[in-house]
């Protein structure tokens, strides 16, 4: 669909910048002070996949999928505030907030219903990164609010759940007015919205298999109502806009000299042979080319070890599926989903429904990305990936899931919860010393607030550090 965005002058509390401030007032005074429901929601949207880019461009570096070819401080574990994740966010939350009460004015609860989804999703990437968020308050500036007291993790994820379920009420009301071409997910179809609200509950409910409240079977409920198919997919296409896939952009600095996307060591070895004994097709087919492998008389594949900066050889991003000048921005898929069932099947003791989702998770990921039949089969029937149902283990089941993720920010929510146990992961090469003295962890656990925060809202702010868990990462 073509798309006219209107770009929108947020009020109140929030600003999306990247110098991480959320209690700024940036009103142009030459923009509209009524923007409509259209607009806010083509704004919402847009502005969520270009987060979850935002996200993804750091976590992608934790969880080891890219490999900095400098060896950055990011790379190597040093401070990290998501200064312009955070402004984006905030941003966000103001413009639902703002499509909330605007829908509810107008009789219009669809529009309410999508915007409560967007909200949650984006409560949801915030929480895990930084645990304890402002949110109650944080909405209430208008009301004069200027330093909002952070709730809790736990309780940020029980307010997702309520906006879920208050979603799916709204979305099943009668309704003056629905989306339609301003919908750049689904176009206006409510019922892969509901779907949507499902697979996100049914996400973060998962999240919470360290605690002892931890319910499979909810999880595995949740997973019944969610999505059927590729098709049902949560995602922004950029089909017939003017803008890019922010990952081809990475690709375009590469080829042009900014060096970027480069894959690292460990997911090369992952999905070309060593590591497992079989080669996933997915390397080739979705993420990068063995005949553009960089260097002299090179190896098919070659990664970056995490923190050393580029090597001999080295693989990048190419303009496959995940880089494409088209390619989605990925929120939630019907593979992650299929991935979360076999793992709730699993902890459920129920290892015939989980070996069938784990099958069905890799022919679906597969699919979706393009892997022909014959190369999908191939790899299935593999006894490495086709281990049996009395043999399956999580340790394939996140392994799989991990690949299906591939440049998501939820795959360092996975690599959390795994306690990073996946074959030969390694901690990155000079990584902060923060890590080598922690008796805990020898990962990263948490990024650091942004500094305009702790200053704007200092007495607010918890005092934390990188190597401590966030709520659901604790028993």
């Amino acid at each position: 669909m073509e798309r006219a965005l209107l770009f929108l002058a947020v009020f109140g509390f929030a600003i999306v910048g990247c110098d991480g401030d959320l209690l700024v007032d940036n009103t142009n005074p030459n923009a509209t002070t009524e923007p409509s429901m259209s607009g806010l929601l083509s704004n919402t949207i847009l502005s969520t996949s270009n987060t979850t880019q935002g996200a993804a461009s750091v976590t992608s570096y934790y969880v080891q999928h890219l490999a900095s070819p400098s060896g950055s401080s990011v790379d190597r574990h040093f401070e990290s505030r998501f200064g312009g994740t955070w402004s984006g966010i905030y941003g966000l939350l103001s413009d639902t907030e703002a499509l909330i009460e605007k829908a509810e004015a107008e009789d219009s609860p669809h529009y309410a219903g999508v915007a409560q989804i967007i909200q949650a999703y984006n409560l949801g990437l915030a929480t895990d990164l930084w645990g304890d968020i402002p949110y109650q308050e944080a909405l209430q500036a208008d009301e004069g609010e200027t330093t909002p007291a952070y709730d809790s993790q736990e309780q940020v994820y029980e307010e997702i759940q309520t906006l879920l379920s208050d979603a799916r009420d709204n979305l099943d009301a009668e309704s003056r007015s629905s989306p339609g071409s301003d919908d750049f997910v689904y176009g206006g179809d409510l019922e892969k919205w509901r779907k949507a609200s499902w697979a996100l509950e049914a996400r973060y409910l998962n999240h919470l298999t360290k605690k002892s409240d931890y319910d499979p079977q909810a999880v595995l409920s949740a997973v019944g109502n969610a999505f059927e198919r590729n098709a049902d997919d949560a995602q922004m296409n950029y089909e017939n806009d003017p803008s890019n896939n922010p990952w081809h952009n990475v690709y375009l600095n590469q080829e042009g000299g900014i060096l970027g996307g480069h894959l690292s060591e460990q997911l090369v070895k992952e999905m070309d042979g060593s590591l497992y004994g079989v080669f996933d097709p997915r390397l080739q087919v979705a993420i990068t080319d063995s005949t553009e492998t960089e260097g002299d008389d090179p190896p098919l594949y070659a990664g970056n070890r995490n923190g050393a900066g580029s090597g001999d050889f080295y693989n990048h991003l190419e303009p496959k599926y995940y880089a494409s000048e088209n390619a989605p921005i990925l929120w939630i898929t019907y593979a992650e989903m299929k991935f979360i069932e076999a793992e709730a099947a699993l902890r459920d003791g129920n290892s015939g429904r989980a070996y069938t989702a784990y099958m069905e998770g890799i022919r679906a990921h597969m699919d979706k990305v393009g892997v022909s039949e014959s190369e999908r089969d191939a790899y299935m029937n593999d006894p490495a990936v086709d281990v049996g149902e009395d043999n399956l283990t999580l340790d394939e089941v996140f392994k799989e899931k991990n690949v299906a993720l591939f440049l998501s920010p939820e795959a360092w929510v996975d690599h959390r919860r795994h306690d990073y146990d996946y074959p030969d992961f390694e901690p990155p090469i000079d990584q902060n010393p923060l890590f080598q003295n922690s008796q805990d962890t020898d990962h990263i656990r948490r990024v650091l607030y942004p500094l305009s925060e702790i200053e704007r809202n200092r007495s607010n702010v918890p005092e934390v550090e990188l190597n401590q868990f966030l709520w659901w990462d604790q028993s």
